[in-house]
């Protein structure tokens, strides 16, 4: 464990390190980047030091590590990046199988629960991409039936163009909501 005046020096005479607790930090800052940057060492133990016991403990480094993984831009990169593969992959295999492009379609909605189930036993935020999950895989499997329907039609898309139109669009759905911070599709209690 770490005192608080052990943890005040630390900051004070070496910036790397306070750069690198305040960018463990930022996930976790409701109050953003700015908040961040203006408080002192003394303010950051205190908001680290959860159990107020003056120390902070492998406990409190151990939540402040997990933070910053499972809140993290990157962390939601490489869950987008999954999730638009999956899409393809799940819509594809709902073709190959010979369903109807309408039940292909809506697979990738009925795929996304695959991701709510992980965050549920992994005990991540379910708020933080449920909605998006479902959304985004199916109206990126939409358009992957409409595109694939209209090159039987005879409109020229090929496989490699259906598979990155539909992956743009989960990718570019999720990206809309994580850099607006808001859902495309909000829930509707709380409005007037």
């Amino acid at each position: 464990s770490v005192g608080q005046d052990a943890f005040v020096r630390a900051c004070e005479h070496n910036d790397e390190f306070l750069k690198i607790v305040r960018y463990a930090m930022l996930p976790t800052m409701k109050e953003g980047a700015r908040k961040l940057e203006s408080m002192t060492p003394d303010e950051i133990f205190r908001r680290l030091d959860v159990d107020v016991s003056g120390t902070i403990d492998s406990f409190e480094l151990k939540s402040l590590v997990q933070g910053r993984f499972h809140n993290s831009w990157e962390m939601y990169t490489i869950d987008t990046a999954a999730l638009a593969a999956v899409t393809v992959a799940g819509v594809h295999g709902a073709i190959s199988m010979g369903l109807h492009p309408l039940v292909a379609a809506t697979s990738g909605i009925v795929m996304s629960l695959g991701g709510v189930l992980r965050d549920l036993f992994c005990g991540r935020d379910l708020a933080m991409a449920s909605q998006s999950y479902a959304f985004a895989t199916g109206a990126g499997s939409t358009v992957y039936v409409l595109t694939r329907e209209m090159a039987l039609r005879g409109y020229p898309f090929s496989a490699i163009t259906r598979i990155f139109l539909s992956m743009g669009t989960t990718v570019s759905i999720r990206c809309w909501e994580y850099f607006r911070g808001e859902q495309l599709l909000a829930p509707m209690h709380g409005r007037k």
